[in-house]
């Protein structure tokens, strides 16, 4: 169901600084003029800003010095019903004010990839029926929330040179174009993109990993495995198993072999040291002063001592009886390990000894199941080649059921069609030559176009007004007021001028709310020039009543005297709406 916004009042308020913009919008047209750096841009961007767009933070940095805060009051149409909200945005915060009066806080989202801000984006994005999903690392997400304003903002700074850049952060997802174009036209609109991009996905992995195992198990060992395996296959398949079990069997016991030679070397070392130490006791006198054996301590007899002596010696006595023992039940065990090996080499000897010596084109046995190993690997490889080979099957099954690739193809001519006829409608009307390469007429192809000046910019001003057109008659995006900031150039001259606000005037849309800003260059009348600018020469009152509906409404920046105006208003002169404000974040 398409959602169409409309604007309808503007508050930017600096309590520290005591100064507002305040401004009630028309529904149709309304047009922003002053004089160049009056801020007429700042309220373009403020009303971006106001619903979460921090890509235009930067551009409004002079502004956000005040530490202002904005409101904007609008209305969402949908089913011929209206309701109103107010959405509040101060340094750190963002409220909504719903119908109900209930207010919805988002706290810190200053930062795109706050919790916060994607909360309020999957808000705002729910509000006015944004479903648009976009592809980054590999992963789908929910597209930004500039990407619900760019088809409807024209930026001054290079949304009049390229295409799809008034915002900057939106080139990284990929295949964006075709994704944004997708969506805005309404096509596929009921197709699960999330679904087709996993199972495309999916079926590009299988696919490779098909080609990769089959590239691997094509190798030169794998192929000689699988030859051995076939020659010796008959004889020893039937001894295999008992031969495999068996050597297992000798390499276990190996282990326990070598094991028990590690442990029989420290109870030797420990048997040598209590050897020592029962001579060291045993020699050391106590009829009279004596020293330690081990250092120069000095011992003095005593009855305790005498006592400690017997004790120590017997102690060693008997842990040195006890570790011979173990030597002797150590040596035992090692010799029984020695013979079970002997066993059961002489067994794998005797019972597969024909076969190990068997030899087929200079391959042994002993070499074919160094191989089993290979032919273990070769034969998993095969197993997984053929599951993966049925779960692409599946995959490409899922993927035919749902919209084809050629389907789409097929819509997108369609729209491409309808686009060129509107393209070329808008160029003619603004006097340019045709273009007759597709680079510059499929919709889904253009990048940018090979021209400069005043030329470059009425193409671009061409491709903006058909591209909303084509979204307008469209019934499935939402629609936003469409904001055109600078329709003229410095250096345009007067035919241009003419045919530049003849075609904005006839091709504005007629169902959604229109924003545009223009410059009007005021100049005291005692200020001489010799050679005057055809656009220093525009008097915007003028323009209204010669090329905009009678509606439009004009309002001017800093009463089109002031430079850098944008917060020029007295606070005191709206302490209704600011106190309105202050309850609305008052939560």
């Amino acid at each position: 169901m398409k959602k169409i916004i409309t604007f309808d009042k503007l508050f930017v308020s600096s309590e520290s600084y005591n100064v507002c913009f305040n401004e009630v919008f028309s529904p149709g047209v309304n047009v922003i003029s002053g004089r160049n750096t009056s801020g007429k841009s700042s309220l373009i961007q403020s009303l971006l800003f106001a619903f979460g767009v921090n890509d235009v933070k930067e551009s409004l940095d002079e502004y956000l010095f005040y530490q202002p805060t904005f409101r904007v009051d609008f209305r969402i149409k949908a089913d011929d019903s209206f309701l109103a909200y107010s959405i509040v945005r101060d340094p750190k915060s963002i409220y909504v004010k719903e119908p109900s009066g209930k207010v919805i806080p988002f706290h810190g989202v200053n930062a795109d990839n706050s919790v916060e801000h994607i909360k309020l984006k999957d808000y705002i994005r729910d509000l006015v029926g944004f479903s648009l999903i976009l592809e980054q690392k590999g992963e789908l997400k929910s597209a930004p929330l500039e990407s619900m304003f760019l088809p409807y903002y024209i930026s001054q700074s290079v949304g009049w040179v390229y295409l799809r850049e008034s915002f900057s952060n939106l080139q990284y997802y990929k295949g964006f174009k075709d994704d944004y174009l997708d969506y805005y036209l309404g096509i596929n609109n009921n197709f699960d993109r999330v679904e087709h991009r996993n199972l495309t996905k999916e079926k590009d992995k299988l696919s490779n990993d098909i080609s990769n195992l089959n590239r691997y198990s094509r190798k030169a060992e794998f192929q000689f495995s699988n030859l051995v395996d076939e020659a010796f296959g008959e004889e020893a398949e039937e001894y295999i198993e008992k031969y495999i079990q068996k050597s297992k069997f000798l390499e276990e016991e190996r282990n326990t072999y070598i094991r028990l030679c590690n442990e029989l070397s420290l109870l030797q070392n420990h048997h040598k040291i209590l050897k020592r130490t029962k001579k060291n006791i045993k020699r050391q006198n106590y009829n009279d002063v004596d020293r330690c054996p081990a250092c120069t301590q000095v011992l003095s007899y005593s009855l305790e001592g005498l006592y400690s002596h017997y004790q120590k010696y017997n102690d060693t006595v008997e842990l040195e009886s006890h570790i011979t023992q173990k030597l002797v039940d150590k040596q035992s065990s090692i010799n029984s390990s020695k013979k079970k090996m002997t066993k059961i080499t002489k067994d794998i000897s005797d019972n597969y000894g024909v076969l190990l010596e068997k030899n087929v084109d200079g391959v042994t046995f002993s070499q074919w199941v160094e191989n089993k190993a290979n032919i273990t690997l070769y034969k998993k490889m095969q197993d997984d080649i053929q599951s993966s080979k049925t779960k692409l099957d599946k995959v490409k099954t899922s993927l035919a059921s749902m919209v084809t690739q050629q389907e789409t193809l097929s819509e997108r001519f369609k729209k491409e069609k309808a686009f060129k006829k509107i393209f070329a409608s808008y160029t003619k009307q603004l006097g340019l030559k045709p273009l007759n390469d597709s680079r510059y007429l499929d919709l889904y192809k253009i990048h940018s176009f090979p021209r400069q000046g005043v030329e470059l910019h009425k193409t671009v001003m061409a491709y903006h007004f058909a591209l909303n057109a084509m979204i307008g008659k469209s019934d499935t995006a939402h629609r936003f007021p469409f904001l055109l900031d600078a329709i003229l150039k410095e250096d345009i001259d007067e035919t241009n001028l003419e045919n530049i606000l003849s075609f904005v005037g006839n091709n504005l849309p007629r169902d959604t709310q229109t924003f545009v800003s223009m410059s009007e260059h005021v100049k005291d009348s005692d200020q001489e020039e010799l050679e005057v600018k055809p656009i220093e020469r525009v008097r915007v009152k003028d323009v209204i009543e010669s090329y905009f509906p009678e509606s439009s409404k004009l309002f001017y920046i800093g009463n089109g005297k002031i430079e850098r105006g944008f917060l020029s208003q007295s606070l005191d002169d709206y302490q209704e709406i600011y106190e309105e404000t202050i309850d609305i974040t008052a939560i």
